[in-house]
């Protein structure tokens, strides 16, 4: 699915996140500060563009997403596609486009919403992908996608919430890593070293 977009909806985007910037509280952002800031009237952009700033976060929302969402589709229709090769050549890669969207929404509080919203999408998405792979565990495939895609989303958020973000081609071997460990070994590695060094 494209996303088309017009290029005064572009500039109304552009000028939120300008705006965002400026305030660091969300809820004083305005759609009347926004069509300010791109030199327009907030009654032409209630009336061509944006009813309100919910929707322009909602449509910010679907323009991050939606590359995604339909890579996720494919991979999970695919055959003989290792779930991780997909994660390092497609997602962070996407991921990493947005990176400043992604980081400003989220340091303006925003981002919990659109975490809510990944979340709705991408467990069950994950869950199909456990349900065609016939993976068995005590635990049932959608609390096991439900933790994955919350890892994922934690790991991500902090990788490009960093006041420079590495590029993928350095962060994904790091990204893998923590992927393969649990907690308990990301806590309990250094005490482990300790105790032999001793």
């Amino acid at each position: 699915m494209i996303l088309i977009i017009s290029d005064k909806q572009r500039k109304i985007i552009d000028a939120y996140f300008r705006v965002l910037q400026e305030n660091p509280d969300v809820t004083e952002v305005t759609l009347g500060m926004v069509a300010s800031k791109v030199g327009m009237s907030r009654e032409s952009v209630f009336r061509y563009h944006f009813k309100n700033v919910e929707e322009i976060r909602d449509k910010i929302h679907l323009l991050i997403d939606a590359e995604v969402y339909e890579k996720t589709k494919e991979f999970v229709e695919s055959e003989g596609y290792s779930l991780f090769d997909f994660i390092d050549k497609e997602l962070l890669p996407l991921l990493y486009i947005h990176r400043d969207w992604l980081k400003l929404m989220h340091l303006r509080g925003i981002d919990y919403r659109f975490q809510s919203f990944l979340l709705k999408k991408y467990i069950p998405i994950v869950e199909k992908y456990l349900d065609k792979v016939g993976k068995k565990e005590i635990l049932s495939n959608y609390f096991i996608a439900s933790i994955f895609v919350k890892e994922i989303l934690s790991i991500t958020s902090t990788w490009l919430n960093d006041d420079n973000p590495e590029p993928v081609s350095l962060f994904k071997e790091k990204f893998m890593h923590l992927l393969h460990q649990s907690p308990y070994d990301l806590l309990t590695s250094k005490d482990k070293v300790n105790k032999s060094e001793g």
